[in-house]
């Protein structure tokens, strides 16, 4: 196969996107999957048949990839990651999913680290970008306002963990949406994962913690409607985070609504879903959104960065949660197909890219705002 990034999954409407991303760019790919007859767009692109409970159809599609790129559902992407990895191609994968990221961390640091290849999960709005914001304001605390500008924007060697000799008191990444439209996959997760409970780091360790148990204030700006408030979930950044950052705590948060008792009335019935049987709920994944719908959606992430009375605030916004995820997944393909030297192993975006630097070029590409606020 001569192209260097193959796209797994490229007929769902991130899988679309991802492939428009990087046809815009100029950058030659080819197309995998089960049905890819639906395909019409990108005539150039080479078209392999592979089917994710396959191992062997994976492994033929992989060959001489550099970069594989998966927009299939996160539960059933781990054995693209496992066959991109024996190819020896990094892995992409757009999934935030708390548990998903934590079990593969856990399962396929060394796999991926023999492999002398990169795995990079949560490489979407959620959550590279919260990621890298966190790990600027972080930088801020300890020392460093530039956010870590030496350099590239993408690492050549491994960065040693931030705080290690005095750890952070506290870091929160809050996701606060206006008008969010969701995907049928997308509200299916977001019910799922009602039902389970999430993680947050404390302590040196993930414990487990209840769907909406915390809530805080943040400000978004004023194009989200100032402050508001913001319930406690589980994100990806918790997975993500501890792995360069030394802090006490890390946790998550979202809003869906600038009203609050819309968002009180939400938390409480967070709060009441695991008593309803799973298969309740799949009755109330039912709209499914014409394909402009999803550019309403407007986004802020809020990563905040605490240690004694020094404080540090990120602050990303940008709108269209789909299209935004597939030119960031994109761009990581691309800079890591690309790259000649750098860390590897299961990765997180700050263990691949400088925050700073990173998220001033992702602004220009995504049409980002990115707000550092220091006190």
């Amino acid at each position: 196969m001569s192209a260097d990034i193959v796209v797994y999954g490229p007929t769902g409407l991130v899988g679309r996107r991802v492939c428009a991303a990087l046809d815009a760019a100029g950058v030659a790919f080819a197309i995998a999957g089960r049905e890819l007859g639906r395909v019409k767009e990108w005539p150039e692109a080479e078209r392999r048949t592979a089917h994710a409970d396959d191992p062997h159809s994976l492994s033929q599609v992989f060959a001489a990839a550099r970069a594989v790129v998966s927009c299939a559902p996160m539960p059933v992407s781990e054995p693209v990651l496992v066959a991109a990895l024996a190819a020896g191609a990094h892995y992409i994968d757009l999934g935030g999913d708390q548990a998903a990221m934590h079990e593969r961390y856990e399962h396929h640091e060394s796999t991926a680290r023999k492999s002398g290849c990169v795995a990079l999960l949560g490489a979407g709005v959620d959550c590279l970008l919260g990621d890298l914001a966190a790990r600027w304001a972080a930088a801020y605390v300890c020392g460093d306002p530039n956010g870590d500008c030496d350099g590239d924007v993408i690492r050549d060697e491994p960065k040693p963990r931030l705080a290690d000799e005095r750890p952070l008191d506290d870091i929160a990444v809050s996701y606060v949406f206006d008008d969010l439209v969701l995907s049928p996959s997308g509200q299916r997760a977001v019910f799922a994962g009602l039902h389970a409970r999430g993680l947050a780091w404390r302590r040196d360790r993930w414990e487990p913690c209840a769907p909406a148990a915390e809530t805080r204030r943040v400000n978004a700006g004023l194009a989200m409607g100032g402050e508001r408030d913001v319930t406690s979930f589980p994100g990806g950044d918790v997975i993500s985070l501890p792995r360069h950052v030394a802090t006490k705590t890390v946790q998550t948060f979202a809003s869906t609504t600038r009203k609050r008792a819309t968002q009180t009335a939400l938390r409480l019935l967070a709060r009441a879903m695991p008593l309803v049987p799973p298969r309740a709920t799949e009755a109330l994944v039912a709209y499914e959104p014409a394909d402009d719908e999803y550019a309403r959606t407007r986004f802020a992430i809020v990563a905040q960065a605490r240690r004694g009375f020094t404080a540090a605030q990120v602050t990303v916004r940008g709108r269209d949660l789909y299209a935004t995820s597939a030119q960031l997944a994109a761009w990581a393909t691309r800079r890591l197909a690309a790259r000649t030297a750098g860390p590897l192993g299961m990765c997180s975006a700050s263990e691949l890219f400088r925050p700073a630097p990173a998220l001033r070029e992702l602004a220009e590409i995504c049409e980002l705002a990115v707000e550092p606020s220091f006190a």
